[in-house]
Formats: C-alpha cells, structure tokens, sequence
C-alpha cells in the first residue's frame, strides 16, 4: 500500500474484511466526564493491492445499527435521531483517497481518505500499522489473513451529529471529539457465504 509495505503485507489482489476477527472501537466522553467505549458489530470491506503499492484502495462499510456499549437503553438512544439516526444513515463509510509513508512504529503508514457518517462526507486519516501475517486455522477454508491496526480523531460536529444537549452540571451529554480504534484482520477469501450461513449478516 505504501513504500513501507512493498516488501510485508498483503500482496497485490483482492482482500476482505474478516468482521468475525476484527474490532472496529470507538471512545466517547459520556454525561461529561464519563468513558464510554463502543463497537461496531457488522461490517463489510476490501482492500484492494495494486501492482504500484501507492495505487491500493480500502473501501469498509459499517452496519449503523449494529453500535454496541453494553447497555441496550443507551444504544437505542445511539440508534435514534438524537445522535447516528440509522434509519435516514443506515450506513457508516471510509473510502481511501491515497496513502503516505511514515507514522509511529515498524511498518506504519497513513491512510487518507473520505469518511462518510450521518449523511455527510469528511477528510479522515487513519494512522495504520501493518502488525502481521497468519492463517486461519479454524475456518472452514484454507484462508489467509493479515492484521493492521489503525486509530483515528473525529470530530461530531463535523458530521452534524447531534451530542444529546447541555447537562444540569455543565458540559453536553456527549463530547464532540470521537476517539477510533481499528484492529483489523483481512483474508483471501470473501466471507460473505459463511457469514450469511451463521446469520451474522442481514
């Protein structure tokens, strides 16, 4: 994808999201001062390796509806149109635009692209790192895999996302700043087939 990864990573072809083995996490501020760390269950995506490293593309979409913080009532209050309106934005969408070389730790790079959330579309970078290489031992196909891992900051307001309006004590229910985390596995093979069988996709 990058210089970095000419010699590591995945080689040219078609790749796909392995959602049964990644964690897509978001960290939120909550009621102020709280910590409220959440998932997104149900994803798609491919990264697609050109020839030209620089010429690779990643395309993951996210399931609105499948946001998980351990507690149904908040989740449903997420779900509404106070906050990701799913039923007007069913989807959440990163598509890449081009990668730079260099960030943090061996094998790192950035991942420039639109990320597109409530209906609105903004520049998002995503530090990744590639982490490495393994098959899986346990599916029913001889599949290989690869592991990043990728963070990014976003801003709500950015994407007109509402933040549930002012507390009694100060401060909103929400914090604008939305803290990403990625750790993601891609593999050879498209896992829609198994995953329609175990009914993890709708």
């Amino acid at each position: 994808m990058t210089s970095t990864l000419t010699e590591v990573g995945p080689g040219p072809g078609t790749w796909y999201l392995d959602p049964l083995h990644s964690s897509l996490i978001f960290v939120a501020r909550y009621l102020r001062f709280g910590r409220v760390e959440g998932t997104f269950g149900r994803a798609r995506g491919r990264l697609l390796v050109a020839e030209d490293p620089a010429e690779s593309r990643v395309e993951v979409i996210l399931d609105s509806a499948s946001v998980n913080t351990g507690v149904e009532a908040r989740d449903a209050h997420l779900r509404s149109a106070d906050f990701l309106d799913v039923d007007r934005h069913p989807e959440i969408r990163f598509v890449s635009t081009g990668t730079e070389a260099g960030g943090r730790g061996r094998n790192a790079f950035r991942l420039h692209g639109g990320l597109t959330f409530h209906g609105t579309t903004v520049p998002t970078v995503l530090d990744a790192q590639w982490v490495g290489e393994a098959p899986d031992y346990a599916s029913p196909e001889d599949t290989y895999g690869h592991f990043f891992s990728a963070t990014a900051r976003i801003s709500l307001a950015d994407f007109g996302v509402g933040d549930g309006g002012p507390l009694p004590w100060g401060g909103r229910m929400v914090g604008d700043t939305i803290d990403i985390v990625l750790e993601v596995r891609v593999q050879d093979r498209d896992p829609a087939p198994f995953l329609r069988q175990i009914g993890h996709m709708s």
